[in-house]
C-alpha cells in the first residue's frame, strides 16, 4: 500500500510540472506514452508467441512418418501377458 501511495505522489508531482504546458504538447506526450505502452505490450506478446513455438519441434532423427508411427504404436503396446483371475 505504501508503494501505491508513493507512486501516486510521483504521478501528482509530474502532473503539477506538466499541467502548465499547452494542449498540443500534452497530447504529444500522451501519444508518446501510449506508443511506448503499446510497443512494450507487443514485445511481451511476441515473446510469449516465440516461447509457445519453441515448444514445437521435430524428431531428432530423420525418420519418415511410417517409421515414427511404428515407434509410437510399439511404445504403446504392452508386452506383458496378463492372467485373468477368477473372482469366484
Amino acid at each position: 500500500m505504501e508503494t501505491l501511495t508513493r507512486d501516486y505522489n510521483i504521478a501528482e508531482g509530474y502532473f503539477k510540472i506538466l499541467n502548465p504546458l499547452n494542449d498540443g504538447v500534452k497530447l504529444y506526450l500522451l501519444k508518446m506514452l501510449t506508443d511506448s505502452l503499446v510497443s512494450e505490450n507487443a514485445k511481451k506478446m511476441e515473446a510469449k508467441k516465440s516461447r509457445v513455438f519453441d515448444l514445437f519441434g521435430v524428431w531428432k532423427d530423420a525418420s519418415d512418418m511410417d517409421d515414427i508411427e511404428c515407434v509410437i504404436k510399439d511404445s504403446r503396446t504392452n508386452t506383458k501377458t496378463r492372467n485373468i483371475v477368477s473372482l469366484d
